[in-house]
């Protein structure tokens, strides 16, 4: 396989696996708890998958991008691909995006997550979903069994 599908084939299982409600932050959905640590303009969440940096900087999205390097690397070594063959790998989730959403049977404002991978020879795979999120607040949602309260 080549490497541009063995890119694309794991920033899909990346964005498939971080969009799923079972992808949870200390017992509730990471997409949720994100999107209320970056509840003021531009609404934006920007993860480096290399370097494990994130975009705004507090526990949370520093948390959610070790784990979601972690889970890449695994994935793609998978596909046989090194990972000191990456260029790029970006996570990023635009809330309160202005899209369109087709009826999902959810409520909260439409998001766009989108990643990318680039190797160093220049291949490159981008996947991206849209889809509703709420933001998480106490009370509004209820965790897994023995969640904790997130510390936002």
């Amino acid at each position: 396989m080549k490497i541009r599908s063995r890119l694309k084939h794991g920033a899909a299982g990346l964005l498939a696996r971080f969009i799923s409600r079972n992808n949870d932050y200390q017992g509730f959905w990471t997409l949720g708890v994100l999107y209320s640590s970056v509840r003021v303009a531009p609404w934006r969440v920007e993860l480096n998958l290399i370097s494990g940096a994130a975009y705004p900087t507090n526990k949370i999205t520093t948390s959610v991008a070790a784990e979601q390097l972690a889970f890449l690397r695994t994935a793609l070594s998978k596909q046989n691909v090194a990972w000191h063959c990456l260029k790029r790998a970006t996570l990023t989730v635009q809330f309160n995006a202005q899209v369109q959403v087709g009826y999902t049977g959810t409520t909260g404002e439409p998001f766009v997550c989108i990643v990318e991978l680039e190797s160093l020879t220049g291949q490159s795979a981008k996947v991206s979903h849209v889809g509703r999120c709420a933001a998480w607040a106490p009370g509004l949602f209820s965790g897994r069994a023995g969640h904790l309260f997130p510390q936002l």
